[in-house]
């Protein structure tokens, strides 16, 4: 009766020589191995002339973990088979070690565009330590809307080969391909890549000159930036509305007449508020009457960004009457703009709302987040009484910032929250000494 009920199972599955094995250790048909001896079949494996033999050791190596699997594994990208070299990209994937980023590299060039896709977004999920759970597409983008700035931690330096591998990919022939390697180059900081990014401006697909425009304003400069100016006027909105943003986080001056002529052509519409952002970041002291005319605008996000707008001139004769019209304010999102305009003009008692609205449960927290990170560093020192506020989730956002500020001088000043009440902020704590005593080691001269 048992042999009966194993037969058709066995015909029904037909395992190739790994997966047999496997399936013989979990029915204990054969004897036990060590876990060396296991690891060494799958080594020996990987030079079998069968390509069935060949990916499933590289998948069942991909699994195991284990750092030593990389170098043998990276040495099939090149196998004649593609499921197997497909298989190479996903078992680097799952080890996420450095050592695979070579063989990741040369599979930018092969000659499958589903294997090149994947191995940017591995490439990506590596560097910046991210997983993706879905399409490397929509996790490109995804991720590259979440960030101002490229977004790989302070200490990881991304090897120059990656940037160059990359530049080929911004010329695939597969425009998706194109988009993806633009949002790469953003993501991961390539500067290295900015002709290539200002080339992509031109592409004649517009999901590539969205992406090629979105990954300039991450990595370009303010002089760069000026190749954003003429997508403006683009005969498609998702370009456009990207190229607002970038020319806002690169604080492109030059457009400001092309943004003022904009914004007064939509100033009612939807388009019109994001004009106004991008305006308002860029600091251009020529439209400082349009923002002071904003101020009384009955749109209470309107009047937010021409505080933002004004705070960035950094008028210090508008710094009495900020501190007046911030009493009157009765809209929150607009009362946390003067008070970042407010510090900017040079007023850091003003910073106290900002610090307790990190640890806000609603959209504010973003906003406060954004305020600290632009106001930069230099406000680290003024955040250090909130790691001690009664308020969790303030002293948790407050852990989090001085993180991605980068200051090293924080560490002391988070360690006694290794033993806060609240787990959640003890966690918190823990990730952000870690992640500044990564940078440290990172910025610390070579002895």
């Amino acid at each position: 009766m048992l042999r009966f009920s194993l037969q058709p199972v066995t015909r029904r599955l037909r395992p190739g020589p790994v997966a047999a094995l496997a399936l013989c250790l979990a029915w204990g048909t054969v004897p036990a191995v060590s876990a060396e001896v296991s690891f060494q079949d799958l080594l020996a494996s990987l030079k079998s002339p069968t390509a069935r033999t060949r990916e499933e050791a590289v998948a069942e190596l991909g699994k195991s973990r284990r750092r030593e699997a990389v170098a043998p594994i990276s040495a099939l990208v090149r196998d004649p088979e593609f499921k197997v070299r497909l298989a190479v990209v996903t078992a680097l994937r799952s080890l996420r070690d450095l050592s695979g980023i070579p063989a990741l590299v040369t599979s930018l060039q092969d000659g499958d565009p589903g294997i090149r896709e994947e191995a940017i977004g591995t490439i990506v999920e590596i560097y910046a330590q991210r997983d993706r759970g879905g399409p490397v597409d929509a996790f490109l983008q995804t991720f590259s809307d979440e960030y101002d700035r490229a977004s790989v931690p302070p200490y990881t330096a991304v090897d120059p080969t990656v940037f160059r591998g990359l530049a080929g990919t911004l010329k695939d022939e597969k425009k998706d391909i194109r988009a993806e390697s633009a949002y790469a180059v953003g993501i991961l900081g390539g500067g290295s890549a900015i002709p290539g990014l200002v080339a992509a401006l031109q592409d004649p697909e517009s999901d590539v000159r969205a992406a090629g425009a979105t990954a300039l304003g991450k990595v370009g400069t303010a002089e760069e930036g000026k190749a954003l100016i003429p997508l403006l006027a683009d005969d498609s909105a998702t370009v456009r509305n990207r190229a607002l943003q970038a020319i806002g986080v690169l604080r492109v001056r030059e457009a400001g007449p092309a943004l003022r002529e904009m914004f007064e052509q939509h100033r009612r519409r939807e388009l019109g508020t994001r004009v106004l952002g991008s305006l308002s970041r860029i600091g251009d002291p020529a439209q400082g009457d349009l923002f002071r005319e904003l101020l009384y605008s009955n749109d209470p996000e309107q009047r937010g960004l021409a505080v933002e707008g004004l705070g960035r001139i950094a008028d210090t004769s508008m710094l009495p009457s900020f501190k007046k019209d911030y009493q009157r304010e009765k809209n929150g999102s607009v009362r946390l703009a003067y008070n970042f305009a407010i510090v900017l003009l040079g007023d850091r008692a003003f910073v106290d709302a900002i610090a307790l609205s990190l640890g806000s449960s609603s959209g504010t927290a973003k906003q406060a987040r954004g305020y600290v990170l632009e106001l930069g560093p230099s406000i680290a020192p003024d955040l250090y009484p909130y790691l001690n506020d009664r308020d969790a989730g303030v002293r948790g956002g407050t852990c989090d910032v001085l993180a991605q500020l980068g200051d090293v001088g924080a560490i002391p000043r988070l360690t006694p929250l290794l033993a806060d009440p609240s787990s959640k902020v003890a966690d918190r704590a823990n990730l952000a000494i870690e992640k500044l005593r990564r940078a440290g080691s990172a910025a610390a001269p070579a002895p």
